[in-house]
């Protein structure tokens, strides 16, 4: 709309409205900031400017549009007033956001007013109500309110409430609120918080499952509280189930809460769930719980970090094969605290790691402390010395079922570790010898006595580094061997409690020896070598499990493209001659629509069960027909498999399937998930899941949440 637009008729008044606007500007002084007003045939009367053909008026952080507009401008010695009126076809834009509404009356003195049958947007959400009152602190009120992120006219879906207030831009309260289904009301609450800016998490959220062999499940989630720095959501569950012939009710729910302070610097995730419910139709019983925790922190400097977690459970299959929304923090049913502090020369650790599982078997650290300092050279020899000390009580807690069978195997347990080593280097050859000590009292041993361990350990390493600049391409080839070798331990490996692999000790003399090669191409963006390739071997002196010097060979292999990357690792076992191991993982985008992903993994016996799968010390230990009788051996064959494709620019399709064979004694397994999702209106996901596993054969879900 352009600026004033007067008939001839009028131009008899202009001398009156110039006069009104001038008074107008010269009596708010310095109470508030100078505004404009464009009107389409005005009238003036009284200190009244007003239109019913269209008008505008702004102001920094205001701008009111109408087709009935009117300001108000009158002066006494006792009150001023400087007030704006208009309806029909009224918007208004203030302080970044837009209102609509019937009727506004809005002091331009205070910065305050009313909006009757007002509607207004706030980040993806809608809300209106009978009254919306707008307050000089830029905060707005809304009586009997309705929320909403539906763009329909008629809401299939809405919040409402007695009255609603949103201050700070984005951080809503309500009193006296409803949440309704096709205006039918599901879930009353006296009082709900919510930051409507907050992504994080989706604020409602319905799911329908069918379990073939459980029955329907019905799951509602909230999100009843939000501020800037926390949320909390409610989670409520009803199953429809089938027991000795007569239908009956599973009820569950869960309380849930998110942390994160302003500063980044600390976080906290709690989930707590409780059910008369099962989740697989092989569980034992049908009461079950999980209380989840995840507690991080961090000084400003980083130098100080403290982590704890907890994963309470009542049954062990409270974790299926396939990620469940319904437990999102990933815990992995470990329970532990651990603190950690740095220095520049120095560092501390304190671990705290109890048994609240009964079914788990766990080394527990109660507690566990280390201690160490930066390696530092002697006088200006070139030889570097490192140091590490570490105490703890340790008690190796097995399952129930097996822990009143191996009762007391609990020790305090202090250790030291030190070490030198000089590195020597000769053109593009570097040579690292090192030697050092071990030392570990233990206060308990299987002959209810103390323990005092020692051996000496001692190695080197070699590499060279030759690389090759190419046109297109830079290849590098890095020959190398690395020795290691541990004395005879004082205390046979029988006589001592075994908590860890690091309290594994036998006379051990290996030698690694390979050749990597990796290349860069320059048409690629990616930092990664385009291709990595590393052969190598052992050879083992004394070892109890090989009758060969040179029993295994292995190649590890790494492709990387922009589009597609492939990992493999293969051992062949030239004593047996079999394959030891292979792994193969392939990741491929092939299109803006179709991705997928497919990784293989084969173990033969011959290849154990380890912490750190290139550590052989056990190899040394045990002849190789006890460590195949051992539950280390443990032949298998997997696939895994995933495909993401989208069907359509609003449909998305995802496939992922786990294959097992080859176990001992166990059947084949097939397991698979298949997701259909979709976005609805008003910001809306729909989920369609079906899921096949051994131990449920049929799984169905439906579920949506807002986004």
């Amino acid at each position: 709309m352009g600026s004033l637009v007067y008939s001839p008729r009028m131009y008899c008044k202009m001398i009156a409205l110039s006069t009104s606007l001038l008074a107008a500007n010269l009596l708010q002084g310095n109470e508030s900031e100078p505004f404009a007003i464009h009107l389409k045939d005005p009238s003036y009367s009284n200190g009244i400017i007003k239109t019913e053909k269209g008008g505008v008026i702004t102001a920094p952080g205001l701008r009111i549009q109408a087709k009935k507009i009117s300001y108000i401008s009158t002066s006494s010695d006792s009150e001023k007033t400087q007030k704006i009126c208009a309806e029909e076809d009224l918007m208004m834009e203030y302080e970044g956001r837009i209102f609509v509404g019937e009727r506004l009356e809005f002091d331009m003195l205070t910065r305050s007013g009313f909006l009757i049958d007002g509607r207004a947007g706030v980040s993806s959400w809608f809300m209106g109500g009978e009254r919306i009152d707008l307050c000089p602190d830029k905060s707005f009120t809304v009586t009997c309110a309705f929320l909403t992120t539906s763009t329909w006219r008629r809401n299939p879906w809405e919040i409402s409430a007695e009255e609603v207030t949103v201050c700070d831009g984005y951080l809503l309260t309500a009193r006296d609120v409803q949440f309704k289904v096709m205006d039918v009301p599901i879930m009353w609450l006296p009082s709900y918080s919510s930051n409507l800016r907050a992504r994080k998490d989706p604020p409602i959220r319905y799911r329908f499952l069918w379990d073939a062999g459980l029955g329907p499940r019905l799951s509602m989630r909230y999100r009843f509280l939000s501020t800037e720095t926390f949320n909390a959501f409610a989670r409520f569950d009803l199953r429809l189930a089938l027991r000795d012939k007569k239908f009956t009710l599973g009820p569950g729910g869960s309380l849930e809460g998110e942390y994160e302070s302003k500063d980044k610097l600390t976080s906290f995730v709690t989930r707590n769930y409780g059910a008369y419910d099962k989740i697989f139709p092989d569980e034992n019983g049908y009461t079950r719980y999980r209380f989840q925790g995840l507690l991080k922190s961090k000084s400003e400097d980083e130098k100080t970090r403290l982590h704890i977690q907890w994963d309470r459970l009542s049954d062990d299959r409270m974790v299926s094969d396939f990620r469940s929304s319904d437990f999102e923090i990933n815990t992995k049913k470990a329970t532990y605290a651990e603190f950690t502090h740095y220095e520049s020369d120095a560092f501390t650790i304190l671990n705290f790691r109890p048994q609240i599982n009964s079914f788990q078997t766990l080394n527990q650290e109660i507690p566990y402390t280390a201690f160490g300092i930066r390696p530092f050279e002697i006088w200006n020899t070139g030889v570097i010395m490192e140091n590490y000390a570490s105490g703890s009580y340790l008690d190796y807690t097995f399952a129930k079922q097996l822990d009143d069978i191996l009762k007391n195997r609990r020790s305090s347990r202090l250790e030291t570790i030190n070490s030198l080593y000089r590195p020597f280097t000769a053109g593009a050859l570097t040579v690292t010898p090192r030697a050092g000590i071990v030392g570990i009292f233990y206060s308990q041993s299987p002959e209810h006595r103390a323990r005092g361990q020692f051996l000496i350990s001692y190695g080197a390493d070699a590499n060279a580094r030759f690389s090759k600049q190419f046109a297109r391409a830079k290849h590098t080839i890095i020959p190398y061997c690395d020795f290691d070798g541990y004395s005879r331990p004082r205390v046979p490996v029988d006589d001592y409690f075994v908590f860890d692999i690091n309290d594994g000790y036998e006379t051990l003399n290996q030698l690694r020896f390979g050749i990597r090669q990796l290349y860069f191409s320059n048409e690629h963006s990616i930092f990664l070598p385009s291709l990595s390739l590393d052969l190598y071997s052992y050879a083992f002196w004394d070892a109890r499990s090989f009758d060969q010097t040179v029993p295994k060979l292995f190649a590890d292999l790494t492709i990387n493209r922009p589009a597609h990357s492939l990992r493999t690792e293969f051992a062949w076992n030239i004593q047996e001659n079999v394959l030891e191991y292979g792994n193969a993982e392939l990741l491929w985008t092939l299109s803006s629509t179709f991705a997928l992903g497919a990784e293989f993994r084969h173990r033969s016996k011959y290849w154990l069960r380890k912490a750190v799968q290139h550590n052989f010390v056990v190899d040394f230990a045990r002849p190789l027909d006890e460590l195949l009788r051992s539950p280390l051996s443990d032949q298998r064959n997997t696939l895994l498999t995933k495909v993401h494709l989208r069907l359509s620019p609003r449909w998305n399709m995802q496939l992922q399937t786990h294959h097992g064979w080859g176990r001992s004694g166990e059947p084949r397994y097939n397991g698979a998930k298949l997701d259909f999702y979709t976005m609805l209106t008003g910001q809306w996901q729909m989920k369609l899941t079906f899921e096949y596993m051994p131990n449920d054969p049929f799984r169905f879900s439906y579920s949506f949440k807002l986004l």
